[in-house]
């Protein structure tokens, strides 16, 4: 027997401590076997790329729960009121438990965010990317006189905490496949409940726009165009799915929503993805990065002019009438435009703009940003963008250069006639457009190619 009990042949096992803990066993006096200490899920004195796509998972399945929950909560418990005038569509305001669900699910996320921004982050960040962002963020909210309100100094805090943390991990992109995942689920939701609770689901169950069936399906969502805009811009990720029954499943049920919810923005978009898919098959013969380029360009081109162009009023859909009204508001304020929030409270100021302002948004990409920031936030706002052009450019990894040239034509079709755009994490559109631009502008060169998820 040693000092300390044990016999002279005895094997002890040792637990790795923390650095600079003294032990004072004699390791020489008998054989030892030492055992790592458990490994933390996100250690903070290591990092390596199963941590960061870890991560960023969280941050991106935090981020959509954010803004379904609340509102799947509100339209389980109160039916769709389509077509009623401004501010009296009940469906439309969050119920209590709902609005808990968005300050709990905000704080959650916020924590989340700041716990992985301050951690050991890739030693090859991409600084000019986290900087352009922070820059598109802040900008339009400075550039008045007027200092942000405390709930907007809450939602910016929220904002560039999320946007850091992304950073710090690479936004590794493999991990956008959960975007496809868990947008099919909210499909497979509301086509379930559309046929047993239509009064719950539907935006509208007598609806004269519906392409099959009277169906104008909204799901979770208070109108048909976001359940329908979200599985558009989804359906272009489907390629960053591993496995191809998967990926085929995901599609026909993100296809299948899209029907449903009669969107025909969001079919658009699908065709023009498809169409983009059927030129890539010809990598062998043509150039993805070259083919893809283009193809962004020349929709991009529509997004930003279409709007100036001259147009019936009533043509998409009473849009051209929205964009018109909407640029003569802009010419009041061209350079900073007439604040965030404009669309909240300045425009229900008078009856005439709230007549067409009540939707909340200018119905185009461009336009929207001219009247809530002006020209210096369209200025902010177009760097953000060619990053994400820039950094699909240099994904070497097939799939993901094929999914993220998918999308950002997805996006640009739809930006043409909807709003798309939010880099604030509690607005509904954000995990959708704002989110994915995000990972585009931070993500390192060449998108990691050691993932493996081709």
């Amino acid at each position: 027997m040693d000092a300390n009990g044990f016999g002279r042949n005895a094997t002890r096992t040792f637990v790795a401590s923390t650095p600079g803990s003294t032990r004072t066993a004699d390791r020489s006096a008998s054989p030892t076997t030492f055992v790592p200490a458990p490994r933390r899920v996100l250690d903070p004195k290591r990092w390596d790329l199963r941590q960061e796509r870890r991560a960023f998972a969280l941050l991106i399945i935090a981020a959509i729960a954010l803004v379904v929950l609340p509102e799947l909560i509100t339209h389980l418990l109160v039916k769709h009121s389509p077509d009623l005038p401004p501010g009296e569509d009940t469906a439309s305001s969050k119920l209590p438990i709902a609005h808990l669900a968005s300050l709990g699910g905000s704080a959650a996320l916020l924590a989340l965010s700041g716990a992985i921004a301050v951690r050991r982050g890739r030693p090859d960040r991409n600084i000019t990317g986290v900087l352009v962002l922070l820059i598109a963020l802040n900008v339009p909210y400075f550039i008045t006189m007027a200092l942000p309100s405390p709930q907007d100094l809450i939602k910016l805090a929220l904002s560039n905490a999320f946007i850091l943390a992304i950073w710090n991990v690479g936004a590794p992109i493999a991990e956008l496949k959960w975007l496809p995942i868990i947008v099919t689920g909210i499909g497979v939701y509301s086509l379930i409940g559309g046929f047993l609770a239509p009064d719950y689901m539907m935006y509208n169950t007598k609806s004269t726009k519906a392409i099959v069936g009277g169906w104008e399906l909204a799901g979770p969502f208070g109108h048909g165009n976001v359940l329908g805009v979200y599985c558009g811009l989804a359906f272009a990720l489907v390629p960053l799915i591993p496995k191809m029954p998967w990926r085929i499943f995901c599609a026909v049920v993100l296809v299948a929503t899209i029907v449903a919810s009669a969107t025909r923005t969001a079919l658009i978009c699908t065709a023009a993805v498809a169409i983009w898919w059927l030129v890539s098959w010809l990598k062998s013969v043509i150039s993805v990065r070259t083919a893809g380029t283009v193809f962004v360009a020349v929709v991009a081109t529509a997004t930003f002019t279409f709007p100036f162009l001259a147009w019936d009023p009533h043509a998409f859909s009473d849009r051209a009438s929205v964009w018109a009204s909407a640029l003569k508001i802009w010419e009041q304020s061209p350079l900073v435009g007439m604040g965030v929030n404009w669309f909240l409270t300045g425009a229900q100021a008078s009856a005439n703009i709230a007549s067409w302002a009540y939707v909340g948004t200018g119905h185009n990409l461009t336009v929207d940003n001219l009247v809530k920031s002006g020209l210096l936030g369209v200025a902010v706002l177009v760097p953000v963008l060619a990053a994400a052009v820039w950094s699909t450019r240099g994904l070497t990894v097939s799939s993901q250069q094929i999914a993220c040239f998918g999308y950002l034509i997805a996006f640009f079709v739809v930006a043409t006639t909807e709003a798309v755009w939010s880099l604030m994490p509690n607005l509904q559109l954000f995990p959708i457009s704002g989110m994915v631009f995000a990972a585009l502008a931070v993500t390192p060169s060449g998108g990691q190619a050691t993932e493996g998820s081709s």
